[in-house]
């Protein structure tokens, strides 16, 4: 007889999460990694934190999504050009790539090309990849270069490669050859309008101007001198004149008393 074949338990451990939630009435985020799992009817009204392969993506179960994998609803976030095995440690690749994160496409080039680094020429050939990829994705119709900008850069650390270098007395010196792989995010930002911009320069010069008018005054305040009037004046001088006056009296008489004792 053939042996009855017995059907294990299924373990899912989101669905006892969303049972133990239920049986609480509560709402909470729930957080996972597991993008192959299947939406199940009872996810329905639940809000998930779906791993992207870079950050965690909130995401509302609705009817429409059941049947389907958190991998179709939440895509993998992929980037947009990526360089590996780059010959630099991946501590003096962040040090540079900290300097474009956040800048337009275009200044970030800027920076790039006048940065004395090798680091620097790796990161620039690489966004000027990002860039050509970008466009050629979503075509020039559909995206304008000038909207693009650095999301984000992730530095890696790739294999380490064990070298040797030869010395005198036949000796051999052993060090370590550090690689990284490098990955670049880019966003389309669209440029503001011009009055938009013109709007926040005026201001920014209004405010400039009135920074400058009262520091004039105050400096005017902390340098202004009373005004001396004319009886102070004279008052003044006559006082120096008979100061003056006092000490050559006094140089006089002691003059006149070394002379009578030289005499005597």
């Amino acid at each position: 007889m053939a042996q009855e074949e017995t059907q294990r338990p299924v373990r899912n451990k989101l669905l006892a999460q969303i049972q133990a939630l239920d049986e609480a009435d509560e709402k909470k985020v729930i957080r996972t990694r597991a993008r192959r799992s299947r939406i199940r009817p009872e996810f329905v009204g639940h809000t998930f934190a779906v791993f992207n392969g870079q950050g965690f993506t909130n995401l509302k179960i609705t009817q429409e999504l059941v049947g389907k994998t958190l991998a179709k609803a939440v895509p993998k976030e992929t980037p947009t050009a990526r360089s590996m095995f780059l010959s630099i440690p991946q501590r003096k690749m962040r040090q540079v790539a900290q300097l474009v994160i956040g800048l337009r496409v275009e200044k970030a080039l800027d920076i790039l090309n006048f940065t004395p680094k090798i680091a620097a020429e790796h990161i620039a050939r690489t966004l000027k990849s990002a860039v050509a990829n970008k466009l050629s994705v979503e075509g020039t119709s559909q995206l304008n270069p000038e909207d693009l900008s650095v999301k984000r850069i992730t530095v890696d650390a790739a294999p380490t490669a064990k070298r040797i270098r030869f010395q005198s007395m036949g000796r051999v010196f052993r060090y370590r050859k550090r690689f990284c792989h490098l990955s670049i995010y880019l966003e389309e930002k669209p440029v503001q309008g011009e009055s938009a911009v013109l709007s926040k320069v005026k201001d920014a010069v209004d405010g400039a101007e009135k920074a400058k008018t009262t520091k004039k005054k105050t400096k005017s305040k902390k340098t202004a001198s009373p005004k001396m009037t004319k009886a102070s004046k004279k008052s003044a001088q006559s006082g120096v004149s008979s100061r003056k006056a006092g000490s050559k009296a006094d140089k006089t008489a002691g003059g006149g008393k070394q002379g009578s004792q030289r005499g005597r």
